[in-house]
């Protein structure tokens, strides 16, 4: 039987295409044999159904070119027919020897079946499914993305089963088309699904990185040739870091310069040292290596990235600004800036402004020097001095500030000495001087100080004056206790020898301090000679008071009376006409004391006379008052002057009777007595019903001291 033309050309293309076929065995197994799908079958006889397999389905670009093998009992050359996803796409016909070969018109489905075509009796026969997918659009894969340096290395595959040409893939960065290139480089065998194609459907694609450090996206497409559209081959991140970095740390001015501190790294060599270069207002000054040890740093870089360098400042005043560049080693499109600090120049100084060397700031060997300056910023102020004339002679130099203290010791007394101080900033430096005389010791203190006369408002003082050469004396008074002196000058006398001065306008009975203190101004203030003692007078109490001001009635407590005299010999302390407290001492000094007060519940006053040794007296009083909530009463008298016979009784909070106080008849009387500090309430109630008829207070509290209350009910 000669093989139709069709199955003639298609075995040509098997061979030169390089399509592989398998040969069928030469005494194949029976269709109904075959475990997968096992068909229902008959053994044998006329009417048997067609047998065979289907064993290769591959996509060419004329289709889907198909092989297998297919025989009926019956005899006859076996139609066989192809689906694809349920739906038939062309028939092939087995030949003498059972084998069939054929391509059938592609469409999208994802398996190839077969089915024998039966012929006299029996049925049609399904002889085998094989999975292919089937896509109109080009189909690959996005492999491997490799890095070299700045260049990007693409790797992968692409087909596009409506032609045997190289399918294009383009490459899009970021969103933006870089790049393609053809898919036709060798693979180490074809793609799964198209062993027709051959092996050269692979791609190998290089493009440069993106030049901006960060993270970045390469996608890959492959263009479709006939019918389909354009296919993702899928997407792959990567990350670009060439640019060097790293931070300015610091830059601190010390005078005329500014020390700068930080570090650099460069990831295209991360352990090499980067070279920094340094502006100062926009104006290169100098570069350094980053070299210098800086902990903190990533491990993969190492320490060894800092840099510590010092530069001139720009000496002008006011603020300037100091930047920093790491220097790109390889890749990478620059320079990196590592930040910007500021650092500020000061303003020339003012000179400074010596306080006057006067008062306690001069003495015999010393004088302690003041000084300020207006100036913002001082870094340091040299002291000198020039002693009686003669030239200058360092002193010391004090560090920054615009208030200082110097204490100039070991001098001579009755010497004049000169103060230069000069202070200065980066920018200028400026003097001020001040000159004072040491003073003499001080003078001789004098000795005796007594009183030799006393009045009332007076006391008359004498010294001996042991000192020679004095301008005045300072004479100072107070009472004994008191914050503020009085003072008066007495003139100086020739020689030494006694002096007597009379303090007046004083408070009679009163102890005072006084002193005197010899002047000159050419010498130190000694210390003054002090004493006391009391002017005449009668007594005076200068404190009476009570432990406490108010009792709660009918709640006694413990009293103490304090108090204080001067000016008595014997003091006396009565409550009411009761002596608490009589005592006599021999002086007229300041007199202090206490007494008990007894226990009482208020209303008792005391009195405290004092009395002089002149026989002459002094009272004071005070009183402890007492409280109550309620009215306090010692009696009350109900008068009746109604028509009706009335009861007084006692009730308790509750509106209920207690106890009955008496009766009122009509026109009669009844006084009743609360008993002593007893809470009461007493109403007046129709005799024999207990209605009430008038009330008098709510509540009373009954006392001996209270007041006697009078009610008419009519």
């Amino acid at each position: 039987m000669r093989r139709p033309i069709r199955a003639v050309i298609v075995a040509a293309l098997a061979v030169t295409g390089g399509l592989a076929v398998p040969a069928a065995p030469a005494h194949a197994a029976p269709f109904c044999e075959r475990p997968n799908p096992p068909p229902a079958c008959d053994t044998g006889g006329p009417g048997l159904p067609p047998r065979g397999s289907l064993s290769t389905a591959t996509r060419v670009p004329a289709g889907i070119l198909v092989t297998g093998r297919a025989e009926d009992p019956d005899g006859g050359n076996v139609r066989v027919d192809l689906s694809i996803g349920g739906r038939k796409v062309g028939s092939v016909t087995a030949g003498a020897n059972g084998q069939f070969a054929g391509t059938v018109p592609a469409v999208v489905g994802s398996s190839v079946c077969a089915t024998g075509i039966n012929n006299g009796p029996g049925h049609d026969v399904g002889i085998g499914c094989l999975p292919l997918a089937v896509s109109f659009d080009p189909v690959g894969s996005f492999d491997a993305l490799e890095r070299n340096g700045t260049t990007l290395t693409l790797r992968g595959w692409a087909v596009d089963g409506d032609t045997y040409d190289a399918v294009e893939v383009q490459v899009h960065q970021d969103g933006k088309l870089v790049g393609s290139k053809f898919a036709d480089q060798a693979l180490p065998g074809p793609v799964a699904g198209y062993a027709g194609y051959g092996n050269r459907r692979g791609f190998v694609i290089s493009v440069p990185e993106k030049p901006v450090d960060g993270d970045h996206t390469i996608c890959l497409t492959a263009v479709n040739r006939g019918a389909g559209t354009n296919r993702s081959l899928g997407c792959k991140p990567y990350s670009v870091a060439h640019q060097p970095f790293g931070a300015l740390d610091a830059a601190d001015r010390f005078g005329g310069n500014v020390r700068i501190r930080g570090w650099a790294v460069d990831p295209d060599e991360p352990t090499a040292p980067v070279e920094v270069q340094i502006l100062n207002d926009g104006q290169f000054v100098r570069s350094v290596v980053a070299d210098a040890n800086r902990p903190g740093l990533d491990p993969r870089y190492g320490p060894a990235h800092g840099f510590d360098v010092t530069v001139p400042a720009t000496l002008v005043s006011g603020p300037h600004q100091i930047c920093v560049f790491a220097k790109n080693r390889s890749y990478g499109s620059g320079d990196t800036g590592l930040g910007c600090k500021e650092y500020t120049l000061p303003a020339p100084v003012a000179a400074p402004v010596i306080e006057p060397l006067t008062g306690s700031r001069v003495t015999s060997t010393s004088i302690e020097l003041r000084w300020g300056t207006g100036s913002d910023v001082v870094d340091g102020h040299l002291i000198e001095r020039s002693t009686a004339g003669g030239p200058w002679e360092r002193l010391g130099w004090l560090g920054g500030g615009q208030q200082r203290v110097y204490q100039s010791g070991d001098l001579t007394p009755g010497t004049r000495y000169c103060y230069r101080i000069t202070v200065d900033n980066v920018l200028s430096e400026a003097s001020a001087e001040a000159c004072a005389t040491t003073l003499w010791p001080a003078l001789p203190a004098p000795a005796d100080l007594t009183v030799v006369g006393q009045g009332e408002n007076s006391l008359k003082i004498r010294w001996t004056d042991n000192a020679e050469g004095e301008d005045d004396y300072l004479v100072a008074w107070r009472p004994v206790g008191a914050e503020t002196w009085q003072n008066a000058t007495v003139a100086g006398t020739p020689g030494t020898g006694a002096v007597t001065y009379t303090i007046r306008n004083l408070n009679p009975s009163t102890e005072y301090e006084f002193g005197i203190l010899p002047r000159n101004a050419a010498h130190e203030a000694g210390a003054a000679v002090t004493s006391t003692a009391w002017t005449n007078g009668g007594p005076r109490v200068n404190g009476f008071t009570s432990s406490v001001s108010t009792i709660q009635a009918c709640v006694p407590q413990n009293v103490t009376l304090n108090w204080t005299t001067t000016g008595a010999n014997r003091v006396v302390v009565k409550r009411g006409d009761k002596t608490l407290y009589d005592k006599t001492q021999k002086t007229v000094a300041t007199w202090s004391d206490r007494v008990s007060g007894e226990s009482h519940d208020g209303n008792v006053g005391y009195t405290l006379t004092a009395y002089g040794p002149d026989g002459r007296t002094t009272t004071s009083k005070v009183t402890v008052q007492r409280v109550s909530a309620w009215p306090l009463i010692s009696g009350i008298e109900f008068n009746n002057t109604g028509w009706y016979d009335l009861e007084a009784w006692y009730f308790d909070q509750g509106g209920n009777r207690l106890k009955k106080a008496g009766d009122v008849p009509s026109g009669g009387k009844l006084v009743v007595r609360p008993p002593h500090c007893e809470l009461a309430r007493i109403q007046l109630v129709y005799a024999g019903t207990g209605v009430v008829h008038t009330t008098y207070h709510t509540y009373i509290l009954g006392h001996k001291e209270g007041r006697f209350d009078q009610l008419s009910s009519s």
